[in-house]
C-alpha cells in the first residue's frame, strides 16, 4: 500500500486553491517516511482529508499530532491549567477527553451512545451560531435547510499557552439530510450550497495576498495582544453574521472583572505567520480577543499603540470582507471514517450548524500547545 497525495480539485469559479486527499496509508501502523509525507502535505496543501482511518485508535491519532511537536506538553491544546469552566467563556462546554487517548476530545451535537469509547452516555453541545451571531436565523429558515459557519478560528487558548500548530479531526458519524443553504445575511446575498456537518476553511495566506503593498508593509511589521482571559473578556459581543469579524456593539469584560490573570501569560502575536516548510506568509489575527494592536509601517517606524476596540473593529473587518466570500471558502467533503488535518497557523476554520433531526455528529478532535511560538516577519515578546 503506498501513500498517495492528490490535491483537491478547484472548482469553477472557485479561488480557493488549497487542501488535498490522502490514501494509501494506516495511521495505527506509520512508517517514519508516511510521517513526513503527511507531516509535509499538511503545510503544503494547508488542510488534508486523510481518507479511510475507520479503525484509527485515539491514542495513536494523539501520537501523531505530538509527533508533528515532540517537544510539547502532552495535553489537549483546550485541556492547559488556564482553561476552567470559569475561563472557558464562549468557548462554551468543556470537552470530553476520550479515556486513555491522552488528549483527542469528543466534540459534535448530540447523544453519542450509551459507550462512546469509554464515554458513557455523552450528550454532546457545541457553541453554535445561536450563541455567537448578532442576528440569529429564526428556527423556520433553519426548519427550511437554512444554516450559517459558526466562527472562524483558529485553535488554542492563546492566554497561557501557544497556539496549535496541527489540528486533528476525525469524523465518526455525519449527520445525515439535504443539502443546506450557508446565508451570510449581511447584504451581500451571497449564500452557499453545502452538506451537512462539514468543516468550512479559510486559506490566510490568501487573505495576506489580498493586502494592499502598503498594508501588508504595516501586517508585516505589526503585532497584536489579546486580552487576558480572552474568551471570557470578549463578553456580550457578537460575530457578524458571515461567521468572521466582530458586529458593532455589545460589551467587553472590565480586566479587573476577569477571572484571575498574570501579565506573563498575555503574549503579543505577529499579524504575519509564516509557514517553516514553504516560508508562505498568512494574516492571522482572532478578531473576538484582540485588545491591542501594535502598529508600524516598517522597520524603522514608530510604533503606534491602539486600544480603540471600534477603530480595530473596523480595521479587521475591511480586510476580512476580502477573503469572506463563497469563491473563497473551501469546505472539502469527508466521510465517517476519514480525519481531516490542517495547519491552524495558516487556516481558519468553522463548524456549519445542522438540524438536530439529521442526528448526531461524532468527531474525535485532537491539538496540542504549540512548543514554540508562531514565527513571523517582527521580533516579538
Amino acid at each position: 500500500m503506498a501513500i498517495v497525495v492528490t490535491p483537491l480539485s478547484t472548482a469553477p469559479g472557485s479561488n480557493a486553491k488549497f487542501g488535498a486527499t490522502i490514501t494509501g496509508v494506516d495511521l495505527n501502523f506509520l512508517t517514519e517516511e508516511d510521517f513526513q509525507m503527511i507531516r509535509n502535505a499538511i503545510y503544503v496543501h494547508k488542510v488534508v482529508v486523510v481518507k479511510g482511518q475507520h479503525d484509527l485508535l485515539p491514542a495513536k491519532q494523539f501520537e501523531f499530532v505530538h509527533r508533528l511537536d515532540p517537544a510539547a506538553e502532552r495535553v489537549h491544546g483546550f485541556d492547559t491549567e488556564d482553561v476552567t469552566d470559569e475561563t472557558s467563556g464562549v468557548l462554551g462546554p468543556r470537552f470530553n477527553i476520550i479515556p486513555g487517548s491522552t488528549g483527542v476530545t469528543l466534540v459534535g451535537q448530540g447523544y453519542q451512545g450509551d459507550d462512546h469509547y469509554g464515554l458513557k452516555g455523552i450528550t454532546a453541545k457545541s457553541t453554535t451560531h445561536f450563541d455567537a451571531h448578532a442576528e440569529p436565523l429564526s428556527l423556520a429558515d433553519v426548519a427550511n435547510g437554512a444554516t450559517r459557519f459558526g466562527a472562524f478560528h483558529f485553535d488554542g487558548v492563546i492566554y497561557g499557552s501557544y497556539p496549535s500548530r496541527v489540528t486533528t479531526l476525525r469524523c465518526v458519524r455525519a449527520p445525515k439530510g439535504p443539502d443546506l443553504t450557508v446565508r451570510w445575511d449581511d447584504g451581500s446575498g451571497h449564500t452557499m450550497t453545502v452538506k451537512p456537518g462539514l468543516t468550512a476553511f479559510i486559506d490566510s495566506a490568501q487573505m495576506y495576498s489580498m493586502l494592499t503593498e502598503e498594508e501588508k508593509n504595516i501586517a508585516d511589521h505589526s503585532r497584536w495582544e489579546p486580552a487576558p482571559q480572552p474568551y471570557v473578556w470578549t463578553g456580550t459581543r457578537k460575530i457578524r453574521n458571515s461567521g468572521l469579524g466582530m458586529a458593532p456593539g455589545g460589551e467587553t469584560v472590565p480586566l479587573e472583572k476577569l477571572p484571575a490573570w498574570t501579565p506573563e501569560k498575555v503574549y503579543q502575536f505577529p499579524m504575519v505567520w509564516v509557514n517553516p516548510v514553504t516560508g508562505v506568509r498568512s494574516f492571522q489575527v482572532l478578531p473576538d480577543v484582540v485588545r491591542t494592536f501594535y502598529l508600524k509601517k516598517g522597520p524603522d517606524d514608530e510604533e503606534e499603540v491602539v486600544e480603540d476596540g471600534e477603530r480595530i473593529r473596523t480595521f479587521l473587518n475591511q480586510i476580512i470582507d476580502r477573503i469572506i466570500k463563497p469563491e473563497n471558502i473551501l469546505v472539502p467533503t469527508y466521510e465517517e471514517g476519514d480525519i481531516v488535518m490542517f495547519n491552524n497557523w495558516e487556516v481558519m476554520h468553522s463548524s456549519i450548524d445542522f438540524p438536530s433531526s439529521y442526528g448526531s455528529r461524532s468527531m474525535h478532535q485532537c491539538h496540542i500547545p504549540s512548543s514554540t511560538f508562531p514565527a513571523g516577519p517582527v521580533s516579538v515578546s
